[in-house]
């Protein structure tokens, strides 16, 4: 057979296969027979954990690519995302980024990300997220709200970033309230999965499977200070009591924690104004969280500072 043949053949197998060291084998034959195989690389890294190995495996495909990106961005107007091998360099910087970022390589990390936003306008990949929480690792807070402006709609990273962002430079102010509620808005499940008032989606929807990760990788910036961690519980605990997200016994549960919260009355407030809906009783999950994420967001149902 053709090396290039068989090595199509071990990378389409690589593709097809869900166990982690069948991909591992598959990636490494083929980089016996083409050792700068930027697919085969990519595989092989994301057999990886987080560590130096990871990095070094990416490095060395984001090299392999380099002097056609570098022919690429020659050509006036070339969009890297419409173009096979800048779809590569991007999957690879991609990884790269987060790698750098999960080792506490936050500049080196920040500068991927803000490549990838140079080449990325429509927003498809997840150079903005990555920012984002970079930046939030750094402690800027003022840098984000200001990036926060150029975008042209809400996401998950801005929101969520935002609401962080907000609360570390002017507490709890109606400024921050609003923009826990846009966190919220943003994916309201996400709240619930950073704190595990909600389990792992098994067989879920692509959306949930990605919200979920989402909660993994904006977890450990939000129990980062206790009172930016209490801010996030106390408008979680009050907007699935609000929207009657919570089971009986865990509702009960919920309504002391609401108590020891100084929120109790705030959640009974808000309850009230839920369930005094005619058609409450016969409302999807998702038109209650609408519903009650437009009362909080009117009113004012947390302790504010101002």
């Amino acid at each position: 057979m053709d090396p290039f043949d068989h090595i199509e053949e071990l990378l389409d197998e690589a593709y097809s296969t869900d166990e982690p060291d069948e991909m591992e084998r598959l990636a490494r034959e083929v980089l016996a027979l083409d050792e700068n195989n930027v697919e085969a690389l990519i595989l092989l890294a994301d057999t990886l954990e987080y560590s130096r190995k990871k990095i070094d495996v990416l490095e060395k495909a984001r090299n392999s690519l380099a002097g056609e990106i570098e022919n690429m961005r020659l050509v006036s107007g070339e969009n890297l995302l419409e173009d096979e091998i800048g779809m590569l360099y991007m999957a690879v910087m991609q990884r790269l980024g987060f790698a750098l970022f999960s080792e506490g390589q936050n500049e080196e990390a920040l500068a991927i990300a803000r490549e990838i936003d140079g080449y990325d306008p429509e927003r498809e990949t997840l150079g903005r997220t990555l920012l984002y929480r970079v930046l939030l690792e750094m402690g800027k807070d003022a840098e984000i709200l200001e990036e926060t402006l150029r975008e042209k709609e809400s996401s998950p990273a801005m929101a969520h970033s935002k609401a962080i962002a907000s609360f570390r430079l002017s507490g709890a102010g109606r400024t921050s309230y609003r923009a826990l509620w846009e966190a919220f808005s943003a994916g309201p499940d996400i709240p619930f999965y950073i704190l595990g008032y909600r389990e792992e989606p098994e067989e879920g929807t692509e959306e949930a499977e990605e919200e979920y990760n989402f909660a993994l990788l904006f977890e450990d910036i939000w129990s980062s200070e206790n009172e930016l961690i209490k801010w996030l519980t106390r408008g979680t605990i009050l907007l699935g009591l609000t929207a009657s997200l919570f089971p009986g016994e865990t509702a009960d549960k919920m309504l002391i924690l609401a108590d020891a919260l100084d929120i109790a009355d705030h959640t009974e407030e808000a309850m009230v104004k839920a369930e005094s809906r005619e058609d409450w009783g016969v409302l999807s999950r998702e038109e209650r969280i609408a519903a009650a994420l437009k009362i909080l967001s009117e009113g004012s149902y947390l302790p504010l500072t101002d």
